[in-house]
């Protein structure tokens, strides 16, 4: 459990709030020292990177609090404001947010919205310090998980394939997908643009069999990837990687790769090749071909799919959950996520998760405004 806060912070910090695209290039300096204070900083959704292809796919909507105490700054957070509530950049693609600034600096989260006239601030996957927050912000702790490459991934696979029955049996398909389809090859840092675009329609096709909620509905997603994946190979970018069985694109994976970490973010296959498994296959070709392309770490980001815990050897924890300084809103979001929580337990559940896919269909989704 966190210990209490303390509601009133340190008089000797300020608050500047200035839109992201009027940073300074001593303001980018500041950025890159604040995340060699904390390991969860090195998660390219805190880099510069994502966030200006953020803000430029949704029209410049990306704030940026910075601070300080006297001249040095000692904070930065990244956030889009809508209808006076803040979210995180990038909405529900955004797999690790916080403030940056070191643990030893303790911001309360209800002063910094108070000072930035906002109500709250909704987080699904929040890392690192929390000192900040209010035991009642948490409404869910969730695992996230990482494989740690080091210098000699082909011999992290073949440990992984020891260790779960399911990648040592992938070899067997493989074989078969290679001997009804064709040469399997890999192209790990494919540049086609048309892939891209055919990665993100298997994904949406995916989404409307299995979720509620088509993520890339709208287009600024497609934007902002796309500006990341035509960045050049420094710092955060996208990094599309095609596995093809002879002629056939059977499986794909878009990531956002930052030094020697890669996160894995969209994987997705086509499913008229499902008996062949083959994103487990270009997972498998990824991980043994990731030394030679200096990957040391895949972070596969939180949640609970059993490949996961299948494919990886670490795991952390992330925070889902709101906190504001209006009672009463924090009161009813609480409420609205204890509701879900029951209904995931309730009987007919499959039926009422068809029922919101068609309601979702109809609706701009909030999640994405």
């Amino acid at each position: 459990m966190r210990s209490p806060i303390n509601t009133t912070p340190s008089t000797d910090l300020r608050i500047d709030c200035v839109p992201f695209s009027r940073l300074s290039e001593a303001d980018w300096q500041g950025w890159e020292r604040l995340r060699q204070l904390q390991p969860e900083f090195a998660s390219p959704f805190f880099s510069p990177a994502f966030i200006a292809a953020a803000d430029t796919a949704r029209g410049g909507d990306v704030e940026i609090a910075q601070i300080r105490r006297g001249d040095a700054l000692v904070g930065l957070w990244a956030f889009h404001r809508i209808r006076g509530v803040a979210w995180p950049v990038g909405r529900c693609f955004n797999d690790a947010h916080n403030i940056i600034a070191a643990n030893t600096v303790a911001i309360d989260w209800r002063w910094l919205l108070k000072e930035l006239n906002l109500k709250a601030f909704h987080f699904h996957s929040l890392v690192g310090p929390t000192a900040g927050l209010a035991d009642q912000d948490c409404f869910e702790t969730i695992d996230a998980f990482s494989l740690q490459l080091g210098d000699d991934s082909p011999a992290t696979l073949r440990r992984m394939e020891q260790s779960h029955t399911t990648l040592k049996k992938q070899q067997q398909k493989t074989r078969k997908m290679a001997r009804e389809l064709g040469e399997i090859s890999l192209e790990i840092d494919c540049r086609d643009a048309g892939l891209l675009d055919k990665t993100i329609q298997l994904k949406r096709e995916q989404y409307l069999r299995t979720k509620p909620i088509d993520v890339f509905a709208p287009q600024w997603p497609h934007k902002m990837l796309r500006q990341l994946f035509e960045k050049p190979r420094h710092g955060a970018y996208g990094m599309l990687s095609v596995l093809r069985a002879g002629d056939h694109l059977v499986a794909a994976h878009y990531g956002i790769r930052e030094g020697d970490l890669l996160h894995y973010w969209f994987p997705v296959y086509d499913p008229r090749f499902a008996i062949y498994s083959p994103g487990t296959a270009l997972f498998k070709s990824i991980v043994r071909h990731a030394t030679q392309h200096g990957i040391r770490t895949i972070d596969m980001g939180y949640g609970e799919p059993s490949y996961k815990r299948k494919q990886t050897d670490t795991q952390g924890k992330v925070i889902y959950g709101v906190t504001s300084h209006s009672s009463s809103y924090h009161a009813w979001h609480r409420l609205q996520y204890q509701t879900q929580q029951f209904a995931r337990y309730m009987p007919f559940k499959q039926q009422v998760k068809k029922w919101m896919r068609t309601v979702a269909s109809h609706a701009t989704p909030s999640p994405l405004s």
